[in-house]
Protein backbone atom coordinates (compact mmCIF):
# COMPACT_ATOMS: atom_id res chain seq x y z
CA UNK A 1 0.00 0.00 0.00
CA UNK A 2 1.21 3.40 -1.14
CA UNK A 3 0.10 6.06 2.01
CA UNK A 4 -0.23 9.34 0.36
CA UNK A 5 -0.25 12.66 2.39
CA UNK A 6 -1.07 16.14 1.30
CA UNK A 7 -1.66 19.32 2.75
CA UNK A 8 -4.58 20.00 0.60
CA UNK A 9 -7.36 18.91 -1.14
CA UNK A 10 -5.96 20.38 -4.72
CA UNK A 11 -2.75 18.66 -4.38
CA UNK A 12 -4.54 15.66 -3.69
CA UNK A 13 -7.27 16.12 -7.03
CA UNK A 14 -4.89 14.19 -9.69
CA UNK A 15 -4.21 11.16 -7.75
CA UNK A 16 -8.14 10.85 -6.67
CA UNK A 17 -8.91 11.04 -10.28
CA UNK A 18 -5.97 9.03 -11.74
CA UNK A 19 -6.38 6.07 -9.33
CA UNK A 20 -9.78 6.52 -9.37
CA UNK A 21 -10.18 7.22 -5.20
CA UNK A 22 -13.38 7.03 -3.34
CA UNK A 23 -13.85 8.93 -0.20
CA UNK A 24 -13.81 7.29 3.16
CA UNK A 25 -17.47 8.58 4.72
CA UNK A 26 -16.81 6.58 7.83
CA UNK A 27 -13.72 9.13 8.14
CA UNK A 28 -14.98 12.51 9.81
CA UNK A 29 -11.39 13.29 10.95
CA UNK A 30 -9.97 13.89 7.80
CA UNK A 31 -10.94 13.56 4.19
CA UNK A 32 -9.25 10.09 3.63
CA UNK A 33 -9.85 8.16 0.10
CA UNK A 34 -9.02 5.14 -1.44
CA UNK A 35 -8.40 2.06 -3.98
CA UNK A 36 -7.44 -1.02 -2.09
CA UNK A 37 -6.86 -2.55 -5.90
CA UNK A 38 -4.79 -0.19 -6.52
CA UNK A 39 -3.05 -0.15 -3.62
CA UNK A 40 -3.27 3.37 -2.50
CA UNK A 41 -4.58 5.32 0.63
CA UNK A 42 -4.75 9.64 0.45
CA UNK A 43 -5.48 11.43 3.34
CA UNK A 44 -6.03 15.33 2.65
CA UNK A 45 -4.17 16.26 6.28
CA UNK A 46 -5.29 20.14 6.76
CA UNK A 47 -2.06 22.60 6.43
CA UNK A 48 0.74 23.11 8.79
CA UNK A 49 2.90 20.43 11.25
CA UNK A 50 0.35 19.80 13.99
CA UNK A 51 -2.52 19.05 11.49
CA UNK A 52 -0.33 16.87 9.27
CA UNK A 53 1.39 15.16 12.30
CA UNK A 54 -2.36 14.34 13.62
CA UNK A 55 -3.28 12.64 10.39
CA UNK A 56 0.02 10.60 9.76
CA UNK A 57 -0.74 8.99 13.18
CA UNK A 58 -4.30 8.75 12.59
CA UNK A 59 -4.46 7.12 9.55
CA UNK A 60 -1.18 4.67 10.62
CA UNK A 61 -2.72 4.17 14.10
CA UNK A 62 -5.93 2.85 12.28
CA UNK A 63 -4.17 0.77 9.14
CA UNK A 64 -0.62 -0.02 10.60
CA UNK A 65 0.84 0.37 7.97
CA UNK A 66 3.46 -3.07 7.04
CA UNK A 67 7.04 -3.22 6.48
CA UNK A 68 6.41 -3.17 2.29
CA UNK A 69 4.39 -0.21 2.54
CA UNK A 70 5.20 3.08 1.40
CA UNK A 71 4.91 6.90 2.97
CA UNK A 72 4.34 9.50 -0.02
CA UNK A 73 3.88 13.18 1.15
CA UNK A 74 3.82 15.58 -1.74
CA UNK A 75 2.39 18.81 -2.45
CA UNK A 76 3.47 22.55 -3.34
CA UNK A 77 6.33 24.58 -1.74
CA UNK A 78 8.27 27.62 -2.25
CA UNK A 79 11.78 28.08 -3.55
CA UNK A 80 14.55 30.55 -2.70
CA UNK A 81 16.18 30.30 -6.39
CA UNK A 82 13.53 28.42 -8.29
CA UNK A 83 10.49 29.25 -10.03
CA UNK A 84 9.54 25.72 -10.74
CA UNK A 85 10.06 22.20 -11.06
CA UNK A 86 9.52 19.00 -8.98
CA UNK A 87 11.62 17.78 -6.20
CA UNK A 88 12.74 14.97 -4.29
CA UNK A 89 13.82 15.70 -0.73
CA UNK A 90 17.00 14.01 0.78
CA UNK A 91 16.99 16.14 3.69
CA UNK A 92 14.48 17.35 5.88
CA UNK A 93 14.65 20.35 8.89
CA UNK A 94 11.93 21.35 11.30
CA UNK A 95 12.67 25.30 11.70
CA UNK A 96 11.26 25.84 15.23
CA UNK A 97 13.98 22.77 16.66
CA UNK A 98 16.85 22.79 14.18
CA UNK A 99 16.23 19.45 14.06
CA UNK A 100 17.19 17.27 10.69
CA UNK A 101 15.68 14.11 9.37
CA UNK A 102 17.01 11.83 6.05
CA UNK A 103 15.09 10.14 4.43
CA UNK A 104 16.75 7.18 2.95
CA UNK A 105 17.08 7.39 -1.24
CA UNK A 106 16.58 3.60 -2.42
CA UNK A 107 14.58 4.74 -5.45
CA UNK A 108 15.64 5.18 -8.94
CA UNK A 109 14.12 8.63 -10.38
CA UNK A 110 14.69 11.67 -12.28
CA UNK A 111 13.72 14.20 -9.79
CA UNK A 112 15.89 16.95 -8.76
CA UNK A 113 17.22 16.47 -4.82
CA UNK A 114 17.11 19.18 -2.31
CA UNK A 115 16.72 20.41 1.18
CA UNK A 116 13.69 21.31 2.62
CA UNK A 117 12.79 23.50 5.66
CA UNK A 118 9.54 23.23 7.52
CA UNK A 119 8.22 26.50 9.29
CA UNK A 120 4.83 26.99 11.37
CA UNK A 121 4.05 30.16 8.70
CA UNK A 122 4.35 30.06 4.99
CA UNK A 123 8.40 31.50 3.75
CA UNK A 124 7.93 34.80 3.13
CA UNK A 125 11.18 36.48 0.84
CA UNK A 126 10.10 39.78 2.12
CA UNK A 127 10.62 38.16 5.72
CA UNK A 128 13.07 35.86 5.98
CA UNK A 129 13.86 34.43 8.78
CA UNK A 130 16.90 31.97 7.99
CA UNK A 131 18.83 33.63 10.44
CA UNK A 132 16.99 32.52 13.39
CA UNK A 133 17.22 28.77 12.13
CA UNK A 134 18.91 26.39 14.67
CA UNK A 135 20.76 24.29 12.21
CA UNK A 136 23.93 25.83 9.65
CA UNK A 137 22.60 23.91 6.36
CA UNK A 138 19.45 26.11 6.80
CA UNK A 139 21.01 29.31 5.15
CA UNK A 140 18.32 29.75 2.36
CA UNK A 141 20.96 31.00 0.00
CA UNK A 142 22.02 27.49 -0.68
CA UNK A 143 18.74 27.36 -2.22
CA UNK A 144 16.45 25.71 0.28
CA UNK A 145 12.55 24.21 -0.53
CA UNK A 146 10.19 25.50 2.31
CA UNK A 147 6.65 24.08 3.62
CA UNK A 148 4.57 23.55 6.58
CA UNK A 149 4.41 19.62 6.77
CA UNK A 150 7.61 17.79 5.93
CA UNK A 151 9.13 17.86 9.12
CA UNK A 152 6.15 16.64 10.70
CA UNK A 153 4.99 13.89 8.69
CA UNK A 154 8.56 12.37 8.98
CA UNK A 155 8.62 13.04 13.01
CA UNK A 156 5.15 10.61 13.17
CA UNK A 157 5.79 9.05 9.73
CA UNK A 158 9.09 7.23 11.86
CA UNK A 159 6.82 5.27 14.46
CA UNK A 160 5.51 3.48 11.33
CA UNK A 161 7.69 3.31 8.57
CA UNK A 162 11.36 2.99 8.36
CA UNK A 163 13.41 6.19 6.36
CA UNK A 164 13.90 3.97 3.67
CA UNK A 165 9.70 3.95 3.08
CA UNK A 166 9.18 7.46 3.46
CA UNK A 167 9.10 9.77 0.34
CA UNK A 168 8.90 13.33 0.12
CA UNK A 169 7.97 15.49 -3.09
CA UNK A 170 7.75 18.82 -3.37
CA UNK A 171 6.56 20.81 -6.43
CA UNK A 172 7.98 24.53 -6.57
CA UNK A 173 4.70 26.85 -6.54
CA UNK A 174 6.45 30.47 -5.44
CA UNK A 175 9.24 32.28 -4.32
CA UNK A 176 8.36 33.05 -0.56
CA UNK A 177 4.90 34.59 -1.86
CA UNK A 178 2.61 32.02 -1.39
CA UNK A 179 -0.14 34.34 -0.49
CA UNK A 180 -0.40 34.97 -4.15
CA UNK A 181 -0.72 31.56 -5.35
CA UNK A 182 -4.28 30.08 -5.55
CA UNK A 183 -5.66 26.95 -4.96
CA UNK A 184 -6.97 26.84 -8.26
CA UNK A 185 -3.20 27.57 -9.49
CA UNK A 186 -1.85 24.86 -7.24
CA UNK A 187 -4.59 22.51 -9.00
CA UNK A 188 -3.15 23.46 -12.22
CA UNK A 189 0.51 23.33 -10.87
CA UNK A 190 0.22 20.11 -9.90
CA UNK A 191 -2.05 18.66 -13.18
CA UNK A 192 1.17 20.06 -15.22
CA UNK A 193 3.52 17.88 -13.08
CA UNK A 194 1.15 14.80 -12.96
CA UNK A 195 2.62 12.53 -15.30
CA UNK A 196 6.58 13.00 -13.66
CA UNK A 197 4.34 12.09 -10.24
CA UNK A 198 2.23 9.32 -10.99
CA UNK A 199 5.22 7.03 -13.15
CA UNK A 200 6.88 7.47 -9.55
CA UNK A 201 4.22 6.27 -7.95
CA UNK A 202 3.17 3.89 -9.98
CA UNK A 203 6.39 2.54 -10.46
CA UNK A 204 7.51 2.57 -6.73
CA UNK A 205 3.55 0.79 -6.15
CA UNK A 206 4.92 -1.67 -8.47
CA UNK A 207 8.04 -3.06 -6.38
CA UNK A 208 6.10 -2.59 -3.38
CA UNK A 209 3.34 -5.25 -4.60
CA UNK A 210 6.51 -7.63 -5.76
CA UNK A 211 8.15 -7.30 -2.52
CA UNK A 212 4.60 -7.79 -0.49
CA UNK A 213 4.31 -11.23 -2.76
CA UNK A 214 7.37 -12.75 -1.39
CA UNK A 215 8.14 -14.27 1.76
CA UNK A 216 9.09 -11.09 4.87
CA UNK A 217 12.27 -13.62 5.24
CA UNK A 218 15.27 -13.30 2.57
CA UNK A 219 15.79 -16.09 0.59
CA UNK A 220 18.60 -18.66 1.70
CA UNK A 221 21.31 -17.70 -0.44
CA UNK A 222 20.52 -13.89 0.05
CA UNK A 223 20.25 -14.63 3.91
CA UNK A 224 23.77 -16.21 4.10
CA UNK A 225 25.14 -13.09 2.32
CA UNK A 226 23.36 -10.99 4.77
CA UNK A 227 24.66 -12.58 7.67
CA UNK A 228 28.42 -12.83 6.83
CA UNK A 229 28.19 -9.41 5.68
CA UNK A 230 26.63 -7.99 8.52
CA UNK A 231 29.39 -9.68 10.55
CA UNK A 232 32.19 -8.16 9.00
CA UNK A 233 30.83 -5.20 9.14
CA UNK A 234 30.28 -5.41 13.09
CA UNK A 235 27.07 -4.22 12.04
CA UNK A 236 24.57 -2.93 15.07
CA UNK A 237 20.85 -3.97 15.27
CA UNK A 238 19.67 -1.21 13.46
CA UNK A 239 22.70 -1.67 10.66
CA UNK A 240 21.55 -4.99 10.32
CA UNK A 241 17.55 -4.36 9.74
CA UNK A 242 18.93 -1.24 7.27
CA UNK A 243 20.82 -3.67 5.76
CA UNK A 244 18.25 -6.54 5.66
CA UNK A 245 15.76 -3.85 3.76
CA UNK A 246 18.87 -2.70 1.37
CA UNK A 247 19.78 -6.42 0.43
CA UNK A 248 15.84 -7.23 -0.04
CA UNK A 249 15.15 -4.24 -2.32
CA UNK A 250 18.38 -4.80 -4.49
CA UNK A 251 17.30 -8.65 -4.86
CA UNK A 252 14.03 -7.45 -6.46
CA UNK A 253 15.44 -4.78 -8.61
CA UNK A 254 17.67 -6.95 -10.04
CA UNK A 255 20.10 -4.77 -9.19
CA UNK A 256 23.83 -7.21 -9.47
CA UNK A 257 24.99 -6.39 -5.69
CA UNK A 258 26.84 -9.18 -4.69
CA UNK A 259 29.61 -8.44 -7.18
CA UNK A 260 29.86 -5.03 -5.12
CA UNK A 261 30.44 -7.06 -2.08
CA UNK A 262 32.77 -9.05 -3.49
CA UNK A 263 34.89 -6.22 -4.66
CA UNK A 264 34.71 -4.95 -1.10
CA UNK A 265 37.00 -8.57 0.13
CA UNK A 266 38.78 -8.61 -3.00
CA UNK A 267 40.09 -5.45 -1.95
CA UNK A 268 40.42 -6.01 1.35
CA UNK A 269 37.70 -3.74 2.81
CA UNK A 270 36.61 -6.75 4.50
CA UNK A 271 36.12 -8.18 7.17
CA UNK A 272 36.39 -4.62 9.68
CA UNK A 273 38.77 -4.60 12.49
CA UNK A 274 35.94 -2.64 14.50
CA UNK A 275 32.39 -1.21 14.65
CA UNK A 276 33.94 2.38 13.78
CA UNK A 277 35.29 0.94 10.81
CA UNK A 278 32.24 -1.40 9.92
CA UNK A 279 29.74 1.63 10.10
CA UNK A 280 32.17 3.79 8.12
CA UNK A 281 32.08 0.77 5.18
CA UNK A 282 28.69 0.70 5.69
CA UNK A 283 27.89 3.94 4.86
CA UNK A 284 29.97 4.02 1.72
CA UNK A 285 28.48 1.07 0.68
CA UNK A 286 24.63 2.06 0.56
CA UNK A 287 25.87 5.13 -1.21
CA UNK A 288 27.49 3.43 -3.85
CA UNK A 289 24.18 1.71 -4.63
CA UNK A 290 21.70 4.55 -3.88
Amino acid sequence: MVYIFTALYCEAQIFIRQFNLTKNLENTWFQEFQNEEAHIRLTVTGVGEIAAAAAVSSICSMYRPAQTDLLLNVGICAHTDKKDGIFLCNEIIEQATGKTFYPDMLYRHNFCEGTIVTGMLPWDSKKDNSDDLHHAKTDTHVGNLHDMEAAAVYQAGIHFFAPHQMNFLKIVSDNGNAAAVSREQAALLMETCQDSILDYITRIAALTQKNASRKSELRADEEQLFETFCADLHCSKAMRDSMRQYIRYLALSGMDYTSMIRELYEKKLLPCKDKKEGKQRFEEFKRRLF
